[in-house]
């Protein structure tokens, strides 16, 4: 028996201390905010290819940290139908090919509980459609897609904590208009068209100020997100290539400036950009945080292994007001899976540094224990 009772105390030992190594693979935030806080994470753009043999595996790496947040949002980088092959999924983006359905199933397990899908990539008016579908049946809401324009533009609300969050989702960058962008008879996509990069259609500057002034009394915080026009597509504006405000991708352009201030004054209280494959810089507006691209989460897309430059934004919500904006940096490793990186050391130090030195104005980052932050009375340490 002494044996028996031995041997089953180890087990219980070894037991616990797997339990603690799994406890302690969340990702270690810093502050105490209490029971009652919301905490969400937005992730950057999100495509879990076929190409990945078991899409479970996906976010291994980042697991525990996104399941214990109260809410993760992403960019759904891709649409959840079977490909058809290169040429033709998206016929003036020959390289691409759709993700596939079983993306969903990585969302799901992975606590990514609103999708945008305001982006590029959602290319095929029934193919919207249908990868909407694949979204419902798994529960996973999503926002900046419909079929007619109105629909497009219905947000999503979500509920954590008797917090209700509402979420709006555009894109700047497109394909054919026919293929993509919501009619009020047809299924696609929400815009926002800057031909130049420095002004934006008067028509969609005037739509997202209603749709956030319409948002705004139903909910405690409104997050606004839009996909980076990132220049424009040669066939974009009636088959012709817009202007170039900037063609370095880690600089924001003037327009997104001029939609996250428009966004803010109207009643958003945070914006943040995706999809130029990189990260850009960020700002504090009328004391309200803006991220002007977060580059990539876990991205499966055959040719962009080497885009692995990211962020997660954490945002804790406390008294129905957002208390605190955080930022990590990511990247891949060699079998492209993301994780997050320490932004006092190494790769997260210099990628911390870019974003400080890519933002458009004087930011005043600071460093608290292992996440840079961006708004927070109480934050510490400078980042230099």
């Amino acid at each position: 028996m002494p044996l028996v009772r031995r041997t089953l105390a180890l087990v219980l030992v070894a037991l616990c201390a797997v339990a603690a190594l799994r406890a302690d693979a969340a990702w270690k935030w810093s502050g105490s905010f209490g029971a009652d806080a919301v905490e969400l994470l937005i992730i950057g753009d999100v495509q879990v290819h076929s190409r990945r043999a078991d899409p479970t595996t996906a976010f291994h790496r980042m697991r525990d940290t996104l399941t214990r947040a109260d809410l993760v949002y992403a960019n759904l980088e891709g649409l959840l139908v079977p490909s058809v092959g290169t040429k033709i999924d998206i016929p003036d983006k020959p390289e691409w090919t759709h993700p596939g359905p079983g993306g969903a199933k990585a969302l799901k397990l992975n606590n990514i509980a609103v999708v945008g899908v305001a982006n590029n990539v959602a290319s095929g008016r029934q193919n919207i459609l249908k990868s909407l579908a694949v979204l419902d049946a798994h529960g996973i809401a999503h926002v900046g897609a419909g079929k007619n324009v109105d629909e497009a533009h219905v947000p999503v609300i979500v509920e954590r904590k008797g917090v209700k969050i509402g979420f709006l989702q555009y894109t700047a960058r497109w394909y054919r208009d026919a293929d993509m962008i919501a009619t009020a008879t047809e299924p696609g996509v929400a815009r926002l068209s800057s031909r130049d990069g420095v002004t934006i259609d008067a028509g969609d500057l005037a739509r997202v100020k209603a749709d956030v002034a319409a948002l705004r009394p139903k909910v405690d915080i409104v997050v606004v997100s839009h996909h980076n026009r990132d220049g424009s597509t040669p066939v974009q504006f009636d088959g012709k290539q817009g202007t170039f405000a900037s063609k370095d991708r880690t600089r924001n352009e003037p327009y997104q400036q001029t939609f996250a201030h428009m966004a803010l004054d109207a009643g958003a209280d945070l914006v943040f950009g995706h999809g130029t494959h990189t990260i850009q810089g960020v700002e504090v507006y009328k004391g309200k945080p803006i991220l002007y691209a977060i580059g990539h989460s876990t991205f499966d897309q055959p040719g962009y292994e080497h885009s692995t430059d990211g962020l997660v934004i954490r945002t804790v919500i406390k008294g129905r007001k957002i208390a605190r904006v955080s930022f990590v940096p990511v990247t891949r490793d060699d079998k492209n899976d993301i994780y997050l990186l320490d932004p006092t050391a190494g790769e997260g130090a210099t990628l911390a540094k870019a974003v400080k030195d890519r933002s458009p104005g004087p930011v005043d980052l600071r460093l608290d224990g292992r996440e840079i932050v961006l708004l927070d009375a109480a934050a510490t340490s400078s980042v230099r």
